[in-house]
């Protein structure tokens, strides 16, 4: 039978829990997004600047996400990131990277 405990409790809307199946220990890490869409969707109303335009808003699971997999520093696995339709809510930008 698996437990579940909470580890770490609104840091910022983040909660921590652990996961225990036997021996198996799983950490689960969830991140409340609706901040950072409704703060995404404010910054796509301003107008953009001519030299540096603010595309999206990058959430701290697909930052872990990114360092984990080794393409946190890739410019272009960041363009598929923003460009990809899943994170659409993230984007402050319509146009296509």
């Amino acid at each position: 039978m698996t437990s579940r405990k909470r580890l770490l409790d609104a840091r910022n809307g983040f909660v921590e829990y652990a996961h225990a199946d036997g021996e198996d220990l799983t950490i689960e890490f969830v991140e409340d997004c609706e901040p950072l869409v409704y703060g995404a969707k404010m910054l796509s109303e301003l107008k953009p600047g001519s030299e540096l335009r603010h595309v999206a808003v990058i959430p701290e699971f697909a930052m872990q996400k990114a360092m984990q997999e080794g393409w946190s520093n890739d410019k272009e696995a960041w363009k598929r990131w923003a460009n990809d339709v899943d994170n659409r809510c993230f984007r402050t930008w319509p146009g296509r990277l």
